[in-house]
């Protein structure tokens, strides 16, 4: 997500959090944090105001409110769109294999777990397909389908599985 909708929530939240503070929830450097807030004050979303001889208050503007939800609907908008697009994927994929191989038995959905995974299961649920989720190439047991497809999103657990099972790496169709 974008880092000005980072910061500017942690301030909305709390007036008194230090750039410090600031950078160890948002996983970024106290530089960065100082950058972006100079131009965010620059922009006139966020004032600076003096607590104490040494330390600054980050008080969020009217303007700054309204750019924090700017840029929480420019996210929601981009992730809908990558729904979509993955939700697609999965339709074309699923053709795809029916076309050469009949219907698939089963979809095995392989890669680590977190937004993809979450978007892919909606997909195939969607199409009324049976899925499991197996988070490495090991976890394959022998008791797969003959006419299973397995679906990653992880380049390393493409290659591992190629040779054996109907492998379809999603990123390279996105």
């Amino acid at each position: 997500m974008n880092h000005e909708y980072e910061i500017l929530s942690h301030l909305e939240k709390n007036e008194d959090i230090s750039q410090r503070q600031i950078a160890s929830r948002t996983g970024l450097s106290v530089g960065t944090v100082n950058l972006l807030l100079k131009k965010m004050v620059h922009k006139g979303l966020v004032k600076l105001e003096r607590a104490n001889g040494r330390t600054l208050r980050y008080i969020l503007t009217p303007g700054g409110m309204a750019e924090k939800a700017r840029l929480a609907y420019q996210y929601l908008k981009a992730s809908y769109r990558q729904i979509i697009k993955i939700s697609r994927a999965v339709e074309e994929i699923v053709a795809t294999h029916q076309a050469a191989n009949g219907p698939a038995k089963e979809i095995i959905l392989c890669g680590p777990p977190g937004e993809v995974l979450a978007i892919l299961k909606i997909a195939v649920h969607d199409l009324g397909m049976n899925y499991r989720e197996v988070e490495t190439i090991n976890d394959l047991t022998g008791d797969i389908w003959e006419n299973a497809l397995v679906i990653t999103w992880d380049d390393n657990r493409a290659e591992q599985v190629k040779s054996k099972y109907n492998v379809v790496n999603i990123l390279e169709i996105l």
